[in-house]
C-alpha cells in the first residue's frame, strides 16, 4: 500500500505504509522522527498484528509464521470495537479505510478458520 491514507478496499493486514513503517526517518540532530497519530495509522497497526496472528506474516520475535485465531479474532473485534466506538467522529476517508480492512479481516479469519 502506499499510502496508509488511501482508503482501499483490498486487504490492508500485511502492508506497510513506506511513511509509517519501523524504518522512522531521522532528523538532523540524529533524533528519530515517529509518525504522525491517526486513527488510520493505529488501525493499521492492529490489522498487521492480525495478520500474524493469521499467520500471513511472520511474527517478528520469532521469525516464523504462526496461527493463532482465538488472537486474530480478538484484534479483528478490538477493531469493530474501536469502529462503533468512532462511529460519527471519523472523515469519509477514515470510514472507508475502517470498513476495508475490517471486511477484509473477517474474509481472511474465515477463510483460515476452515
Amino acid at each position: 500500500m502506499s499510502d496508509p491514507h488511501e482508503a482501499q478496499a483490498h486487504d490492508h493486514s500485511h502492508e506497510h505504509p513506506h511513511e509509517h513503517g519501523p524504518e522512522c526517518r531521522h532528523e538532523h540532530g540524529g533524533e528519530r522522527k515517529l509518525p504522525e497519530v491517526s486513527l488510520v495509522l493505529h488501525v493499521f497497526h492492529l490489522a498487521s498484528q492480525v495478520g500474524m496472528t493469521l499467520g500471513e506474516t511472520e511474527n517478528p520475535v520469532t521469525g516464523k509464521r504462526e496461527r493463532d485465531l482465538p488472537a486474530a479474532r480478538f484484534l479483528i473485534d478490538t477493531l469493530a470495537m474501536l469502529e462503533e466506538k468512532t462511529r460519527g467522529n471519523r472523515t469519509p476517508e477514515e470510514d472507508e479505510y475502517l470498513a476495508g480492512v475490517l471486511a477484509n479481516l473477517r474474509m481472511a479469519f474465515v477463510a483460515k478458520s476452515r
